[in-house]
């Protein structure tokens, strides 16, 4: 009689069996991605705020500047420097109306310079030539400037005079002050559009501690800044 053995079978272990409780590459791959995900969302907005603190610290250094370097020019312009827009056509061709000069106030007034002085009554400014000195007799004959009876060339009206006499003219109507010489601490000062031009002629002199200070430059327009 024969006996059968007990056959017991026994499977060859798979080394491609996943072992227990641990996930595939196919299961792991979403929640890999999704912590890449995480983690590089988590840097860009670590970026953007980074970036956005850099901003403000930049903003915040730029407007500190700005407000020192107004202060800074606001204080030199009480005694230094101011600027002023002209007003009127006194100073035709020399400025025009509503152009912008600057103005010099530590600069001493000499003849020729132009300057920019307040009127003691309304306290408007306006620009105006100064042609007259302290202690200068002062007068004009021929559209010929006269100072201390010495004729004294005025270059800046040239073309003007030349036009005015080729029609027979003078730009510079004869004129002589009602008080000569001219008084201390005073100046006479005209404009360079002569047949026009509101002056002394018409105010009279001018004190000095109403003068501003002597025009530099014009600044603009742009297209035509020019130093005096």
């Amino acid at each position: 009689m024969s006996v059968k053995k007990n056959q017991t079978t026994h499977s060859r272990p798979n080394n491609k069996q996943k072992p227990s409780g641990v996930a595939s590459k196919k299961e792991q791959y979403p929640t890999y991605i999704k912590k890449q995900k995480l983690r590089s969302k988590g840097k860009k907005r670590q970026r953007k705020k980074s970036w956005k603190t850099r901003f403000r610290k930049v903003a915040l250094e730029f407007g500190i500047s700005i407000v020192l370097l107004g202060i800074i020019l606001y204080v030199l312009s009480l005694f230094t420097f101011t600027v002023a827009k002209v007003e009127g056509y006194s100073m035709l061709p020399t400025l025009n109306h509503k152009e912008w000069v600057f103005v010099s106030k530590v600069t001493e007034p000499k003849r020729f310079k132009l300057v920019l002085h307040r009127d003691p009554v309304s306290k408007e400014t306006s620009v105006r030539r100064v042609v007259g000195l302290p202690g200068e007799t002062i007068r004009y004959e021929d559209d010929q400037l006269y100072v201390n009876e010495q004729d004294v060339f005025e270059r800046f009206l040239e073309p003007q005079v030349k036009l005015a006499k080729s029609s027979s003219s003078n730009y510079t109507a004869d004129w002589t002050p009602k008080i000569n010489p001219v008084p201390k601490g005073q100046y006479l000062v005209l404009g360079d559009n002569r047949p026009y031009a509101s002056d002394s002629r018409e105010y009279g002199y001018i004190a000095e501690k109403d003068i501003v200070g002597v025009v530099e430059m014009r600044i603009l327009p742009i297209h035509l800044i020019q130093q005096f």
